[in-house]
């Protein structure tokens, strides 16, 4: 019996040892990528087996495999899911990222949230990791590429300064086509710059109605939703984050004549050119008799040509330029090289950006305090961006029933920008058209540096004839005194402060009742020195000006929330009123007793100030309905009744809504079976949305204030309209997004906007005593395509490669013109500088001569002319018809409409050219990879099918009197003899003065490719940062704004809505980074 119980031991024993040879132990941690804490409750399981567990709450797991096992699975909602080797190992640790395609199923929306495979309406979120890529000091310059149909303008580089934002085209023809910006759930009326991007966990763009019209007539141009940061239920955390930098000019600008001798050159051939043309008058003037001659004595004389101050050569006349080459003689040398405007003007600078932000709590409370610094140095001399902003959001339980949160937030801002202003004296329009030949600094006859014995260095030339010559180019200006000796500074402070309580009565119902501030102060002072510019003949000048705004949103909330089996509803009902008020003062002094001194109290002779406070108010009812069955079917409603004080009487309220329909078609039964369909959604809305753009008192007429012989007088100042009313947009969308093969993803939407009642200004009869009224007349359509699509081309486990393109076909027309008064019919043609705007067109087609090329055997440039002829004393006369859109109607009956060229542009005929600055498709696209820490990402931008009119070369291309501006290098093209076939007219000195008038010689396509952004990324390994007593670390560096390839260097379209250049632009800044993030 014993030795039976021995042996079936022994067997059993054998037995097990076998069965646990055939497991094994695997263990390990899982903690996100993000923030290096540990994730509790990830499911870990043994692929193709039901064996599995799920980690503790410190992240820990341990799990018993098989001996043959091969793959570990981690998953866990919200979350990548993750697949590695078992292999040999026993400890396998896991860092688990966000699924954004997951984290964007919940989006903010008008005054709440939404699923976004639920959402009817068209919503694009742009989560905190796109915003860290990008370092922009102005949140909504992150915008640039994101989102189909959103265009960011970057106007100027000068920091600080916030882009141009337009959403689905252009909103109005007079009034505000800017969207509309909601910062945690209310109406923000500040300053978007005062937002540290650091803060932002989420932006959001609303775009057709049944996402904007909740907003009545405040979202007719689009919302954007920014969501700030909150802390959470889980353990404190501390983030450190340094960036910095380099901002730099990289951007390509235009090819100008850059040799003080080939610019001579060109000068004289000018002037011998003008003699040539001369003699061919009846009437010769004896000077011009010999052109050789002419252009060797004119050359460098005051009343002719360039001033003889500015001859740096050892030679003039005959002897310094050679008739038969038109080029310097041999042998010439300078006394002295001008000095390089650029070097003077643009300099390298640096940025830095810290933040450090505090975030936790507990499952009562939760807190995010943050503290950012931003010192954003411009390349133009002393332009910079400093802002210092803090931020502090609370929420709290305070009961079960009761619970509420605070949003507080201060901004200072400093920003200088001297040398800016859109005149002689701006620096960007000095380098690119300032002759070569022209010094920063003035010089004896020798050729010699002169001294400034009262501010030291060295007296800056103004070309006044004040110690140095005349000059032809922007005398009583220099750029870089200016800009070293002037001031112009503003400083901001702005609060923002939200408070919200909600009440739970039920799981189905409860309210909430929300209140907003902003406060913003803004002073700016304007130092004109008395030594150089405008402040000279003054004794120098301290301008003052002070802005102030103060606004508050309340807003009260009923919500409904409650599911009947597979019928859901929620609904809220609410009420909400806005005040915005603005105060302005202003005050100057000038022949200041020190001269750099910046009060008041230093100056003696006082310019009359002035001071006004401006205000409007709009109250609001508005409710939404959502139903949907079985979140397969969707209905949306919302209705909105707004009341605005810039309107009278009736015209005071407006009404309102949109109807949103959308259908999983995915879920359906009939497409279960397609196994490679995720998911598809169709969707359509309409609604009819306002816009009260306009000034804040149209309705009223109002009077000024005037000094009659020290009496009170009251003088007529505008003409107010009490029946105008809101600019109304109907808005009709359709659209799809899915979803397929679990790696790609997008969406089509087709949409209509048709806005009524635009405002015009109308002309009236002097007779009236007033010149312009307002009026709602006119409509206009904006109608497109938009795309997007996103594809996960490579996903393993170690590595990533992703490509994702947007992009929006966009049409714009004019469907009605308003009334001209004279006739009582609609206006033909409303001209607009370049562009043409009549029915049938849109808003930016270019309206101007065409350009016929030049005459081969004068060098004159040539336009079409359009005229018809009639008979005048037996002799013909012809008619020229000056605009062809609106006076060949007016041509008499039987009269043939002619053609042909002209040298005379007062003869000219403008016209459509049939090419518009709206371009045909514009978007984005960019690839992000990943390998096991490290990341790369990039965004380009693009634009294909449109025109713009290039006033800058236009500028440089002109037949300049001597030493007027300088010439793009395109002007060695030029016609020089009889024969000659070219585009570029001959030079003569300024003979032909209308060379570079407007016409469609200076319309260029205005198609562009840039890199917006490149980032490259190093996340340190979870083990190294626990071993350095941290949660995560990460590496990166980065470039913005890098390069644009346009039809011509120099010209970026992307800086001007209407597409064209601008000579007095601050040139966007190129910008390098590193950066380190660090977790606590």
């Amino acid at each position: 019996m014993g030795k039976r119980l021995l042996a079936l031991c022994t067997v059993f024993f054998l037995s097990l040892s076998v069965v646990l040879a055939q497991e094994k132990t695997v263990s390990g941690t899982v903690t996100a990528e993000e923030s290096g804490e540990p994730i509790p409750g990830v499911s870990v399981r043994v692929k193709g087996t039901t064996i599995g567990t799920i980690t503790d709450i410190d992240g820990k797991y341990t799990i018993k495999a098989p001996a043959d096992s091969k793959i570990l699975a981690f998953s866990f909602i919200g979350l990548v899911t993750e697949e590695i080797k078992i292999g040999s190992q026993s400890k396998i640790d896991m860092v688990m990222t966000a699924d954004l395609k997951q984290l964007e199923e919940v989006v903010v929306i008008g005054y709440g949230e939404a699923k976004k495979n639920t959402f009817t309406g068209t919503a694009v979120k742009v989560d905190a990791k796109k915003l860290e890529a990008k370092n922009v000091a102005n949140v909504a310059q992150a915008l640039a590429g994101e989102a189909a149909g959103v265009q960011v303008i970057n106007t100027s580089g000068q920091p600080g300064t916030a882009p141009t934002i337009r959403i689905r085209g252009y909103g109005s023809v007079n009034g505000s086509r800017a969207p509309l910006y909601v910062v945690d759930g209310l109406p923000f009326n500040g300053n978007i710059s005062s937002l540290n991007p650091s803060d932002i966990e989420s932006m959001t763009i609303l775009k057709d109605a049944s996402a904007t019209a909740i907003y009545g007539s405040r979202g007719a141009n689009g919302v954007v939703v920014i969501t700030t940061k909150r802390g959470s239920s889980r353990k404190s955390d501390i983030e450190v984050e340094a960036k910095f930098g380099t901002n730099m000019r990289l951007l390509s600008e235009y090819d100008v004549i850059s040799s003080p001798e080939e610019f001579t050159e060109l000068t004289w051939q000018g002037l011998r050119n003008k003699a040539l043309l001369n003699q061919q008058k009846s009437t010769v003037d004896p000077k011009f008799n010999d052109a050789v001659q002419y252009a060797n004595t004119s050359l460098f004389n005051t009343a002719e040509g360039i001033s003889p101050f500015y001859n740096m050569w050892n030679a003039e006349g005959s002897a310094l330029i050679n008739p038969a080459t038109g080029q310097f003689n041999n042998g010439i040398t300078r006394k002295y090289t001008p000095e390089s405007w650029e070097d003077h003007l643009f300099d390298n600078a640096k940025r830095t950006e810290l933040n450090v932000k505090f975030s936790g709590g507990n499952d009562k409370s939760q807190f995010y305090t943050s503290f950012g610094l931003l010192d954003d140095q411009g390349y133009y001399i002393n332009s910079d961006f400093k802002r210092y902003t803090g931020r502090v959001n609370v929420s709290h339980k305070i009961r079960s029933w009761l619970s509420g949160d605070m949003n507080l937030g201060y901004t200072r801002s400093e920003r200088n920008s001297p040398g800016q202003t859109e005149d002689s004296a701006n620096g960007f329009w000095y380098l690119n058209n300032i002759p070569s030949i022209y010094p920063v600094y003035i010089r004896d006859e020798d050729g010699k540096l002169i001294e400034d014995k009262v501010l030291g260095g060295y007296r800056y030339d103004l070309g006044d004839g004040n110690g140095s010559g005349q000059r032809g180019f922007s005398p009583l200006a220099n750029p870089v005194a200016t800009t070293n000796f002037n001031v112009d500074e503003r400083i901001v402070h702005e609060v923002s402060a939200k408070g919200r309580v909600k009440a739970t009565f039920t799981d189905w119902l409860s309210a909430s009742t929300s209140f907003g501030l902003q406060f913003r102060n803004s002073s700016r002072d304007r130092l004109n020195n008395a030594f150089y510019g405008l402040g000279e003949g003054r004794g120098g000048s301290i301008t003052k000006n002070k802005y102030e705004t103060f606004s508050y949103t309340w807003l009260k909330m009923l919500n409904f929330d409650k599911s009947y089996g597979l019928h859901n509803i929620s609904a809220f009902a609410a009420h909400e009123n806005t005040l915005f008020e603005y105060k302005y003062l202003y005050t100057s002094m000038s022949n200041l007793a020190d001269p750099f001194g910046r009060e008041l109290n230093n100056g003696v002779v006082s310019t009359p100030g002035r001071s006004y406070i401006e205000d409007y108010t709009l109250e609001s009812f508005f409710g939404q309905v959502k139903y949907d069955f079985d979140e397969k079917y969707f209905v949306q409603m919302v209705v909105r009744r707004d009341g605005s004080s810039r309107f009278l009487g009736d015209n005071k309220w407006g009404n309102f809504g949109s109807l949103g329909l959308a259908w999983a078609i995915s879920k359906e039964d009939f497409l279960s079976s397609v196994g490679w369909l995720d998911f598809l959604k169709l969707k359509a809305s309409y609604g009819i949305i306002g816009d009260q753009g306009t000034s804040y008192y149209p309705g009223y007429n109002r009077f000024k204030v005037q000094n009659n012989n020290d009496k009170i007088a009251l003088s007529f100042d505008y003409k107010g309209n009490p029946d105008l009313t809101w600019e109304t947009s109907k808005m009709l969308q359709a659209g799809f997004e899915f979803q397929i093969f679990d790696r790609i993803s997008g969406s089509v939407d087709v949409y209509r906007k048709d806005t009524e009642d635009l405002v015009f200004d109308r002309r009236t009869a002097p007779s009236l005593g007033y010149a312009i009224i307002k009026v709602n007349d006119g409509s206009m359509r904006n109608q497109g395509i938009e795309f997007s699509l996103n594809a996960d081309i490579i996903k393993t486990h170690d590595f990533n490669l992703s490509f994702n393109i947007n992009g929006a076909i966009e049409d714009n027309e004019i469907t009605k013109m308003p009334i001209e008064p004279a006739t009582g019919e609609p206006k033909k043609i409303d001209i607009d500088s370049y562009f043409g705007r009549s029915e049938g067109r849109s808003l930016y087609d270019i309206y101007t001569t065409k350009f016929a090329g030049v005459d081969p055997q004068t060098g004159k440039s040539q336009w079409e002319r359009y005229y018809y002829e009639t008979i005048e004393n037996g002799e013909s006369v012809k008619t020229t018809i000056k605009s062809l859109h609106d006076e060949a109607e007016k041509v008499p009956e039987g009269k043939e409409i002619k053609k042909e060229l002209t040298t005379d542009y007062s003869d000219a005929t403008r016209m459509y050219l049939d090419k518009t600055t709206i371009p045909k498709v514009r978007g984005a696209f960019g690839f992000n990879a990943g390998y096991k820490g490290i990341s790369l990402s990039t965004q380009f931008l693009y634009s294909l099918g449109g025109y713009a009119y290039d006033r800058q070369y236009a500028g440089l291309m002109g037949d300049n009197t001597p030493g007027n501006n300088n010439w793009h290098t395109d002007i060695r093209n030029r016609w020089q003899k009889p024969g000659d076939v070219t585009d570029v007219p001959a030079l003569t000195a300024g003979e032909n003065t209308n060379v570079s008038s407007a016409s469609s010689r200076f319309v260029t396509k205005s198609d562009y490719l840039a890199l917006n952004n490149i980032r490259l990324g190093y996340s340190l390994p979870s083990k190294v940062a626990e071993k350095l007593s941290l949660k995560s670390v990460q590496f990166w560096v980065s470039g913005d704004n890098l390069w644009v390839f346009s039809k011509r260097d120099g010209f970026n379209p992307i800086t001007s809505e209407a597409g064209t250049s601008s000579v007095y632009t601050y040139t966007p800044l190129a910008t390098f980074t590193g950066g380190l993030k660090v977790n606590f």
